[in-house]
């Protein structure tokens, strides 16, 4: 299964660049997204690295699960995901993006970058291909999964466009 999506920044490469290079920010980001026990496995950053592996606990709501996920994962899903981002040039950077839930045969692969578009912010295009390897159940685990990155990455999002706001420049 494949997703896309497109997101905006009302911030320069340069200052895009400062704060996804702070391990402070990736810290505070994934605390107000509810996620527990997060661990920082690796941070790495340059003037054209960033790398970074953590693993995380992310609570689910059963609400938003059909019956037979509840019974597959339970109430919360740990996460181990890696991020590489690459600065190309002043306003260009690339990213690989891996996120793999423990124990279960599901992964999610994002490939994309970040551009600076005109008065000077940011636009950051990412595809993700999401595979399963459960028997018959596959498609709907990937469908689910997609589900579940959608709304993080919309609240990742939300949550960096307050960062910037409350931490000008």
């Amino acid at each position: 299964m494949q997703l896309s999506l497109t997101q905006d920044f009302p911030a320069g490469m340069d200052r895009l660049w400062a704060v996804f290079g702070r391990p402070d920010y990736v810290q505070q980001k994934y605390a107000a997204l509810g996620a527990g026990a997060l661990r920082l496995l690796h941070f790495e950053c340059s003037a054209t690295l960033i790398a970074l592996e953590l693993e995380r606990a992310l609570p689910l709501d059963p609400a938003r699960m059909p019956a037979w996920a509840r019974r597959l994962v339970g109430s919360t899903l740990n996460l181990r995901q890696r991020s590489r981002w690459r600065r190309l040039g002043p306003a260009q950077v690339e990213a690989e993006l891996e996120i793999a839930p423990l124990g279960l045969p599901v992964h999610a692969q994002g490939h994309g970058q970040i551009s600076e578009i005109a008065g000077g912010s940011c636009r950051m295009q990412l595809s993700w291909q999401l595979r399963s390897a459960l028997p018959l159940l596959g498609g709907r685990v990937e469908h689910l999964l997609a589900e579940q990155l959608k709304r993080a990455l919309a609240q990742d999002h939300a949550f960096t466009l307050s960062y910037l706001r409350q931490h000008p420049g």
